[in-house]
């Protein structure tokens, strides 16, 4: 995987990131390479010119016409004319409406060029019926103050889980979202005390380290032609530092206290995923994801983004190794998939910046 990672670093950077599409592509291969089921590999077979000219024909249908009509109604109107931010807020109100669509077409691509014994998967439904749940599922969260989150994952995942196929055998979702609820309700108020915490004390610290002797240190530091002493400079660094670290602490522990939400609901939908007479369980903890979401920061910091791959394939190791299936299904009568399969790939998803592998 280090030869990997290195070689798409270089070959992105010689082809301005073009060979991107070959990257992602030759990533895919080696981890799916990697995951085994009774001792059979998966084997990933899509290439890089599919998702190549995915992304080229969203450039054509999207990008472009956009930059088009921006630049001409920049020119003829003035670039503060109000007809360009309508433009611009026609190009989010797509973007929007179109999310869902890209996530969905990108699972199913990944699902078609997926085999297991010769036998591919696939999504059997609508992306666009799909794409307008997650766009409401957004609306209903913003006007809810997400407290009809654990609803809506449940309805979007029965959606995509119900439309998954592996050969003529198809997945099943069924529960309810009740059981996430206390765990959201912790989440939540938990989340809003440390807002409230964080306020206080940020707004302490601001009061405290601004009053008048402070900011008399920081009008000598900025005053033209001053020479600051080395007290004034440490004591402005100082209060700079502190108001940083309050400011990213911020950041890290909300994150993390919503790991406590994530771990359930990841256990939770796999209960209730079923495919054939097959049920499944996911050891996902809290603790092992702020673990996994820590470790991959620090690899994507320290390696530059060479490293991503490594995070790629973290990720596919973490629900590997925790999951667990329990039953059978009878592989030897499952047959290949009829689905049409599309020639392009997630121009979409690609456009949007979408999914970590």
């Amino acid at each position: 995987m280090g030869r990997l990672a290195i070689v798409n670093f270089i070959l992105n950077v010689v082809t301005l990131t073009i060979y991107r599409f070959w990257a992602k592509t030759n990533v895919r291969k080696h981890i799916w390479s990697c995951v085994h089921i009774n001792g059979q590999p998966l084997e990933y077979t899509g290439r890089g010119i599919e998702l190549f000219k995915g992304a080229l024909i969203v450039f054509g249908l999207f990008v472009l016409p956009f930059v088009l009509v921006a630049t001409f109604v920049s020119i003829a109107l003035g670039p503060e004319h109000p007809a360009l931010f309508a433009v611009y807020g026609l190009l989010y109100l797509l973007i929007f409406l179109l999310w869902g669509a890209a996530l969905y077409r990108a699972r199913r691509y990944q699902l078609s060029r997926t085999l297991w014994r010769g036998i591919r998967g696939t999504l059997a439904g609508s992306s666009m019926i799909y794409s307008l749940t997650y766009f409401g599922a957004m609306l209903a969260r913003g006007m809810s103050l997400g407290w009809t989150t654990p609803v809506l994952n449940t309805v979007l995942q029965e959606q995509i889980i119900g439309d998954m196929r592996f050969g003529d055998l198809a997945f099943k979702f069924k529960g309810r979202a009740a059981p996430l609820y206390p765990t959201y309700a912790l989440c939540w108020f938990l989340s809003l005390l440390a807002l409230t915490i964080f306020a206080f004390l940020f707004g302490a610290e601001v009061a405290a380290f601004f009053g008048p002797e402070v900011q008399k240190v920081f009008d000598d530091i900025f005053k033209p032609d001053s020479e600051p002493t080395s007290d004034q400079i440490w004591t402005a660094s100082t209060v700079i530092a502190i108001l940083v670290f309050s400011f990213l602490a911020m950041f890290m522990v909300i994150p993390m206290l919503w790991a406590i939400y994530s771990a359930k609901e990841l256990s939770t939908f796999a209960t209730y995923t079923r495919a054939g007479n097959a049920t499944f369980k996911l050891n996902a903890t809290a603790g092992s994801l702020i673990s996994l979401v820590i470790v991959n920061l620090l690899i994507l910091i320290f390696t530059l983004g060479i490293g991503r791959p490594f995070i790629q394939q973290r990720l596919i190791r973490y629900m590997c190794d925790r999951l667990e299936v329990v039953g059978t299904i009878d592989v030897d009568r499952v047959l290949q998939s009829r689905a049409a399969m599309a020639h392009t790939g997630e121009g979409l998803a690609d456009a949007f910046d979408l999914g970590v592998v």
